[in-house]
């Protein structure tokens, strides 16, 4: 597993959600509560960008067809999503966000 830098917290302040890329994965970033969490970036139901999505008491809430994850496990909250998402870890060095993920981007 590789650290990546993706992100600085200012970012954060146009949007709780940012679509990102670290080694070859496509990231969704969210700051909720003041914590930054990072998920795969695409909903596992229709493949939709996460980043265009609502976050809403702690989950994101998929555009296309409103369904809901748990940001900071990845959990499939109910139809139309049944799989979770991939979680990824998150560190913050300063004001730099860094998510480590595989290095063939697994």
């Amino acid at each position: 597993m590789t650290w990546h830098p993706v992100a600085d917290l200012a970012e954060f302040a146009e949007s709780p959600v940012l679509a990102r890329e670290a080694g070859g994965v496509a990231l969704a970033l969210y700051r909720v509560e003041g914590t930054v969490y990072a998920t795969q970036a695409h909903c596992t139901h229709a493949g939709v960008s996460l980043a265009g999505g609502e976050v809403v008491e702690g989950y994101i809430e998929c555009p296309a067809h409103y369904g809901l994850f748990e940001i900071a496990t990845g959990r499939a909250q109910g139809g139309p999503v049944c799989r979770d998402l991939a979680i990824y870890p998150v560190r913050i060095d300063g004001a730099r966000v860094w998510v480590e993920v595989a290095p063939d981007g697994a």
